[in-house]
């Protein structure tokens, strides 16, 4: 097993028991009891985590992490209801659209529930959970639970993409900034927007204007491997040049 999918089961553990033991996680993962140690120590440092004698306890804190999930779905709320408008509209017929876990595009495919013309694989949880009675037909990568993100995570999903190409692909991120490109703040996430970015033939960014000049833990992309930015209003000068010098179109209300 990768160290990646070792980490969300023992992330998904902690959160469900409190606690976690070193001999009892090294029995059940099949490795040495001094690689969960190091896996500990990881979760230790991003802050899940406290290490004890022979374990470890859950930081308290990070219980609500899935209300934080919700909480970020209503910040900007009104810039993310005008971003999947507008990325709504440019959706032609019959295509196939690769989504990411975001909320920002949970907002844009929820707006396309009712074509039955579409096609949508995602490892969103959000988006199979809502649309799953809906017209628009759903495809769900299948993969381990991140209740933090609301999304699927691990080597099932990084298979899954790898079997399908979509004509659209529409992903959300942290932060922009000019000279960087496109950033995240989940190295998971990041890494499965890349896979997404592959499998697709146009790729969308969707971003409200808070995004911009920021940058985050994770480098996803450069601005060269966008066809197109959504954004809530329009960006300085300097951002619409930034945009035009990479060929990215530019659409804003």
């Amino acid at each position: 097993m990768a160290q990646k999918e070792r980490l969300a089961l023992i992330r998904q553990s902690v959160r469900e028991n409190k606690k976690v033991v070193v001999s009892e996680l090294s029995m059940e993962h099949n490795v040495t009891e001094e690689t969960i140690r190091r896996d500990l120590e990881k979760l230790e440092q991003e802050g899940l985590l406290t290490r004890t004698y022979g374990g470890a306890v859950l930081n308290i804190e990070k219980i609500s992490e899935h209300i934080d999930y919700l909480r970020r779905s209503q910040t900007n709320r009104e810039e993310k209801v005008t971003i999947g408008k507008l990325a709504a509209s440019v959706i032609p017929s019959n295509v196939a659209i690769g989504a990411d876990a975001s909320s920002t595009v949970m907002e844009a495919v929820n707006l396309l529930r009712d074509r039955a013309d579409i096609t949508v694989l995602t490892n969103s949880i959000k988006i199979v959970r809502e649309l799953d009675q809906a017209a628009v037909n759903i495809i769900a990568t299948g993969g381990i639970v991140n209740s933090s993100t609301f999304s699927m995570q691990g080597n099932i999903v990084r298979r899954t993409l790898k079997d399908y190409y979509v004509d659209i692909v529409l992903i959300s991120c942290t932060a922009l900034e000019a000279g960087g490109g496109v950033f995240d703040s989940n190295e998971e996430e990041a890494e499965l927007k890349r896979l997404l970015i592959e499998r697709g033939q146009k790729v969308i960014l969707l971003a409200d204007h808070t995004k911009f000049n920021k940058v985050a833990f994770v480098r996803v992309m450069d601005f060269g491997k966008l066809d197109m930015v959504i954004t809530d209003r329009e960006p300085s000068l300097e951002w619409q040049n930034v945009f035009k010098e990479k060929g990215v179109k530019l659409l804003c209300p």
